[in-house]
């Protein structure tokens, strides 16, 4: 019996067209998997290189999600 083989989006860079795939200034998101289930990790890196990351379960999207909207729309633009 042959195996099903596939291609899988994993991960995805967001940030601007010019910069460098290697550029502190983008941000990754990608689906991770420890060996207790996938999750996703959004990862970032300072000015230093120092990766920094936020792992998020699915089970607690909806409501992440929703604090993040909410802080979202309370920013007040900055007042020149």
């Amino acid at each position: 019996m042959s195996k099903i083989i596939t291609t899988r989006s994993i991960k995805w860079v967001v940030g601007a067209v010019d910069e460098a795939v290697d550029s502190e200034a983008l941000t990754s998101v990608e689906i991770i998997d420890e060996g207790a289930g996938e999750f996703v990790q959004v990862s970032q890196s300072d000015l230093d290189g120092i990766k920094m990351n936020i792992k998020i379960n699915p089970d607690e999207w909806p409501e992440l999600l929703n604090a993040i909207t909410h802080a979202l729309r309370m920013c007040q633009e900055v007042k020149p």
